[in-house]
């Protein structure tokens, strides 16, 4: 088996659909890809989803009962992995057509993590629960693209035919906090082969992301110890980065990031850091 697409999703029945459906339309024919979801104890419609819907790779489902976080999920999804690659893609993702292909394409030498592009989003849906900067952000793309601004319940937004990044495109926008500016500049440095930049974990955002599954297991997997929001993707990069791995960014392999409701605590971030830092005993060993 080439490759294994590993997907986590906790809740997000809508956004998965439309992930699913883009994974329907990848320029990728082989039969030696595998698609595993783990559904991390989802209280929606996840599992009926799943169970009608139809995909062009074997796909493997995994139910978690109860929510024992992210880490543990994809952990759950690498242990039943067949294949040589490990592919994240999260739920609320959209990959472009040659997802699939160009991540297998970056693997012609071990040891690689190919890191793609994850500051890009779109809002597929609206929703009530939207952060004070989703609804700013909202009402700006909606307004350029000539579309109404105002609604009052949950509703989806974009009902294409096809769903593709490329169709998608013209209404996504990038991400702008701060880090993500950083991480261009870096980029804009030391090259997409990170040269000299040693902090490269910092990439290693399993939103659109790609490793050896052997890498990732000589490793320890994702740390089940990180049960709460937030850089358990970090901390992974960290060890495989120790074990020398080579992080490139992979800026043409895309991915749309469907906005949603943040589903984390404020203290959950805070807390996974200094995790970390107890972990690495150097706190400047961890730059987030």
């Amino acid at each position: 088996m080439r490759a294994s697409v590993i997907i986590p999703s906790y809740n997000a029945k809508e956004r998965l659909e439309l992930n699913l459906r883009a994974l329907n339309e990848q320029s990728y024919d082989g039969e030696d890809v595998e698609v595993i979801v783990i559904d991390n104890g989802s209280t929606d419609d996840t599992m009926q989803l799943l169970d009608n819907f139809k995909l062009k790779y074997p796909m493997k489902v995994i139910r978690i009962e109860g929510n024992r976080g992210i880490a543990y999920g994809r952990n759950a999804g690498i242990f039943e992995a067949k294949g040589d690659i490990l592919i994240f893609h999260d739920s609320d993702m959209i990959a472009s057509r040659d997802f699939i292909k160009n991540h297998t394409e970056m693997h012609t030498e071990s040891g690689i993590v190919a890191c793609g592009v994850f500051w890009k989003r779109i809002f597929t849906f609206f929703y009530k629960a939207f952060s004070p900067y989703q609804l700013y952000s909202f009402e700006r793309i909606m307004s350029e693209k000539g579309m109404p601004e105002f609604y009052k319940e949950d509703t989806q937004i974009l009902k294409p035919g096809k769903v593709t990044a490329e169709e998608l495109m013209p209404w996504s926008f990038d991400l702008d906090f701060g880090f993500i500016e950083d991480l261009k500049e870096i980029v804009k440095k030391h090259g997409k082969a990170l040269t000299g930049y040693y902090l490269p974990w910092r990439f290693f955002i399993t939103n659109n992301l790609s490793v050896e599954r052997k890498k990732v297991m000589d490793v320890g997997m994702f740390d089940n110890n990180i049960v709460r929001y937030g850089y358990e993707d970090y901390d992974l990069g960290v060890r495989l980065y120790k074990s020398g791995c080579k992080f490139v960014m992979a800026d043409h392999i895309i991915s749309l990031h469907q906005e949603h409701p943040g589903n984390y605590k404020p203290d959950d971030l805070f807390i996974n850091i200094n995790y970390m830092c107890e972990k690495y005993n150097n706190i400047y060993f961890i730059d987030v």
